[in-house]
């Protein structure tokens, strides 16, 4: 809908946007929701109620709209023959897609990349999207934004208590604060599909591959970013590993786990735990291989045999593993003081016209994400120097 159309809605009487809301009630849901919004922090609770109240009216007229779009699908897909076209095309969120995987059409022009399958309803991409990505599925905490920016207040030095006697001035001072603002930046990825794989391509389940393989991109492009980004581009942003204000260690090549004890010492020195150890595959390779003094793996479960199991954890820490953090850099971090800041989830968008002069299908794949860190003493980083 184009800002016209809101214009036009503010611009009718109570009488004509009732009317028009049996034509088209998603348009008057959408401004009404776009009214509250801009009020900001000014809103009252029962506009913030009202606000709610209206995001799921709009997410069941959207299950109802996809729902219907499926059964044409099922229609045109089925054994009529015919061929899907653009009343198919629709923007698609990524949890769909485990939900309607038969849902398949497109598909791709090159040997690079295959089918995607857009489904149509969930709204869970981070949910999906967590097995993928170390940062999220370390359980860091979720912040969902409707808005350009997240404001935090954040405390940057405590107050100064005292003890006083009876009717004596009570101490002041000690205390500092500012606020953290965090701007989501997008991460996306796109391609150019061929149009006749959309009908080669057996009931199009080759393009479930490129749906699968596009939101895993999108999801390591932002745990990339969000451990070991410093927006060299301008357009990303800076991720743990670059965070000014952490905590940092400094050991040569580890023959036990005291770096380790000393990173989880730092944590807890500034009132964090750690809960979270994360570190190159390459890395995690080379302490499996550390041994005691009797020959027996630090990191065995069991008694160091060849067949014992290996806990991926240190020092009871659980331990995750990244190709986006330096071999010689480890994180430990505190996941309740990290936040994933999420403007919103990723999701796809089917244009069955993309390309066409060249009888392509355009996909894409997009989230607008950050990572804020308010307490930056709760991440501490180990750099191992080289021998």
């Amino acid at each position: 809908m184009s800002n016209d159309l809101y214009a036009n809605i503010a611009a009718m009487s109570a009488s004509e946007r009732a009317s028009f809301k049996e034509y088209n009630p998603g348009a008057i849901l959408t401004f009404e929701l776009r009214e509250i919004d801009a009020k900001g922090e000014k809103r009252s609770a029962l506009e913030n109620a009202r606000a709610i109240e209206i995001r799921s009216e709009l997410a069941e007229l959207d299950k109802k709209n996809n729902d219907s779009q499926q059964r044409t699908t099922n229609i045109m897909t089925g054994n009529s023959g015919l061929r899907a076209n653009d009343a198919q095309a629709k923007i698609r969120s990524a949890g769909d897609l485990l939900a309607h995987a038969l849902e398949s059409r497109g598909i791709t022009q090159g040997a690079t990349s295959k089918g995607f399958s857009p489904a149509q309803v969930a709204d869970g991409f981070i949910d999906m999207l967590a097995p993928t990505s170390v940062l999220l599925s370390s359980g860091v905490q979720r912040v969902t934004i409707d808005r350009e920016s997240w404001a935090t207040p954040r405390i940057t030095s405590g107050f100064t208590p005292g003890f006083v006697g009876e009717l004596d001035t009570l101490p002041t001072g000690g205390f500092g604060g500012d606020l953290l603002t965090v701007t989501p930046k997008k991460i996306a990825v796109a391609e150019t599909l061929s149009s006749e794989f959309v009908s080669d391509s057996p009931n199009n389940t080759a393009l479930n591959a490129v749906s699968r393989d596009m939101l895993r991109r999108v999801a390591l492009g932002f745990d990339q970013e969000a451990l070991s980004g410093n927006n060299a581009s301008g357009d990303g942003f800076v991720g743990l590993v670059n965070t000014g204000g952490i905590q940092t260690v400094t050991a040569a090549e580890p023959t036990d786990l005291s770096p380790f004890a000393e990173m989880i010492g730092k944590l807890e020195s500034a009132y964090a735990k750690a809960t979270t150890f994360v570190m190159n595959p390459a890395r995690w390779a080379a302490l499996l291989g550390i041994t005691d003094s009797t020959g027996r793996q630090l990191l065995s479960a069991g008694a160091g045999s060849g067949t014992d199991g290996i806990t991926r954890s240190i020092l009871g820490v659980p331990v995750y593993v990244s190709p986006y953090v330096d071999a010689n850099t480890v994180l430990a971090y505190d996941k309740d003081e990290v936040y994933a800041v999420i403007r919103h989830d990723a999701r796809f968008d089917v244009d069955m016209y993309g390309a066409f002069y060249s009888d392509g299908v355009g996909v894409r794949a997009i989230m607008r994400a950050n990572v804020a860190v308010p307490n930056p003493a709760a991440v501490c980083k180990l750099t191992i120097a080289a021998a």
